[in-house]
């Protein structure tokens, strides 16, 4: 009877052992914060800008290198200041590049909401605690997406802080309604059980360190708003935290090892595009579509 346990044990041994290597995946998160609109690329020597042009062109080599990465925006892509012609330019760049889920800043707004509304469509927006007022009614984006990558679901969702829009005029402010973050992820945790969570946030370093002990269900998030650059992932508990610093100068890479519900292990770096880096053919043709425009909106 003891050698069938023994025999009975090691048949599961055998059987069983194929399964737990399947837990384990790959996945390549490609991230990127705080474009703050800017389009060209600037040779500042004090603050070297690579700007959408020099950033298309990287991330579509980062593409051709990791085929099924995410691509992920933490917000503040638009400019501060209330441009409609730059708005749709950066939006035209950003559906031109692809990402897989755009979190939403303040500064998306900047141009008024029903700017906002009108390219409502053309991005993949995420964002569980935003609504807001256009088209006649309240509007929200979707809660969370996902996104299988071999045998790993990932679930993204993404917050914003309730203090994003303290300075925007009442125009824009009456028209924006912001619920409570924590509450709102603790409802996109209960549906997203059971994957890999990431979170896009808005909420700044500092909150999103708070975040991720107060919820050590997420895996990783992508943080934005602070303009932060945060030189290595932080880890929280088991929770890893990135973000790619100002003006859209980096592009943060995270090669992660996911076991189960956790990353386990990471390879990570930035991108800096460069002046003398190629531009994006199709995102020069856009710019030079911005300017023809924009000298028409103020002729000399």
């Amino acid at each position: 009877m003891k050698k069938l346990y023994i025999c009975v044990a090691l048949l599961l041994v055998v059987l069983l052992y194929p399964v737990f290597p399947q837990t384990k995946q790959e996945i390549v998160f490609l991230y990127t914060n705080s474009l703050n609109g800017i389009l060209d690329a600037c040779q500042c020597a004090a603050d070297p800008k690579g700007g959408l042009v020099k950033r298309g062109y990287a991330i579509t080599q980062l593409k051709k290198k990791y085929p099924n990465a995410l691509l992920l925006e933490s917000g503040d892509f638009c400019s501060y200041y209330p441009d409609t012609l730059l708005t749709k330019y950066i939006i035209k760049g950003y559906k031109h590049i692809g990402y897989t889920a755009v979190g939403i800043g303040d500064q998306e707004f900047a141009a008024g909401v029903e700017t906002f509304y009108q390219y409502r469509n053309e991005l993949p927006f995420v964002c569980a605690n935003l609504q807001y007022f256009a088209g006649g009614r309240w509007q929200a984006t979707k809660k969370h997406i996902t996104v299988t990558i071999g045998n790993k679901t990932i679930g993204i969702t993404a917050l914003i802080d309730t203090d994003a829009f303290k300075y925007y005029p009442d125009e824009i402010v009456s028209k924006i309604k912001i619920s409570e973050p924590k509450e709102a992820l603790q409802k996109e945790i209960k549906n997203l059980a059971g994957n890999f969570i990431v979170v896009i946030s808005h909420l700044g370093y500092e909150k999103d360190k708070e975040l991720a002990v107060q919820f050590p269900q997420i895996g990783l998030i992508v943080g934005g708003h602070s303009q932060t650059l945060v030189k290595k992932p932080v880890k929280v508990g088991s929770t890893l935290i990135v973000q790619a610093g100002p003006n859209g100068s980096r592009i943060g890479v995270l090669r992660a090892i996911v076991t189960d519900t956790k990353i386990t292990g990471y390879e990570h770096s930035f991108v800096l595009p460069k002046w003398e880096d190629p531009d994006d053919p199709i995102i020069e043709k856009m710019i030079a579509e911005y300017n023809e425009e924009n000298a028409k909106r103020f002729p000399r």
